[in-house]
């Protein structure tokens, strides 16, 4: 900032609690007097005697903390508290809160509480799962989340015949596929399970599958699945059964019940089409 005419100091810093710092080129840490701080375009607090750029409040100081680990590029970012190391550009994006590790770039784009090490790309997507990549489609320009493309990936192990859900990146906590009401969603899974060992086990022993096929959620969460394609890409042995179980409200699961004495490790990757509707109560 220029010095303005007349004066002999200007400001030079504003610290986190508000206050604004002076410097006259050779000294910095100088305080202003009331005509000086509100020439400057300020406002100066009297009982204080301090020259001040914003009232410090919690709100502030976790929007600072919000944005010292990460970065905003563009404007009108929202980003709430608990939302670090995260990276932001475009325009409108949004951060519901503990989120970390995430990236938003483009327009009116989500990312929802709680979720950690999404992708959100495009206009009007809105990621809801751990480690989501979702391409956004525009939402008719209406809400977030009622058209996009989404990628998760699903993990776990199996040890014997009993039935194994596989979690989103593996961790339970991340939980599984959950689908939006009122909506129509086309999904394509790629499932591959290797053996690992058990002293049944034959270690490099494998079976791939591709499944597609279509899931509408009704707004109290039951699900109609409408499964079309069920195929064998290839594998040496037979290595259990393999379920999608969408009998829980808004739950896409995919279950593996292995063999005993097998050690097992699965891996799916999932992408999801989905298209929710705010105009219309699906039944």
């Amino acid at each position: 900032m220029e010095y303005k005419k007349g004066y002999k100091i200007k400001p030079y810093e504003i610290k986190i609690d508000g206050s604004v710092r002076f410097t006259d080129g050779t000294y910095n840490n100088l305080f202003a007097n009331q005509k000086t701080c509100e020439d400057y375009g300020y406002r100066y607090d009297k009982s204080s005697g301090t020259c001040l750029a914003y009232n410090y409040t919690t709100q502030v100081k976790k929007e600072i903390q919000n944005k010292s680990s990460s970065q905003l590029i563009g404007t009108k970012h929202t980003t709430q508290e608990g939302t670090l190391d995260t990276l932001i550009s475009g325009n409108n994006n949004e951060t519901k809160g503990n989120n970390s590790n995430c990236f938003i770039s483009g327009d009116q784009n989500k990312v929802e509480r709680d979720i950690n090490n999404a992708t959100v790309l495009g206009k009007m997507g809105k990621a809801t799962h751990e480690g989501e990549v979702v391409i956004a489609g525009g939402g008719f320009n209406s809400e977030a989340g009622l058209l996009q493309y989404s990628i998760l990936q699903l993990s776990g192990k199996t040890t014997d015949a009993s039935d194994v859900s596989l979690y989103i990146e593996g961790d339970s906590d991340a939980g599984k596929i959950l689908l939006p009401a009122n909506s129509l969603t086309t999904y394509e899974i790629w499932l591959s399970g290797l053996v690992t060992g058990g002293s049944s086990g034959t270690a490099g022993d494998y079976e791939t599958y591709e499944y597609h096929g279509a899931l509408r959620t009704i707004n109290d969460g039951t699900i109609t699945h409408n499964a079309k394609i069920s195929r064998l890409l290839g594998r040496t042995g037979s290595l259990g059964t393999k379920t999608i179980d969408t009998a829980t409200a808004y739950t896409l699961d995919l279950q593996i019940a292995g063999l005993a004495n097998v050690n097992m490790q699965w891996h799916a990757v999932v992408k999801l089409h989905t298209n929710k509707t705010n105009a219309v109560e699906i039944t």
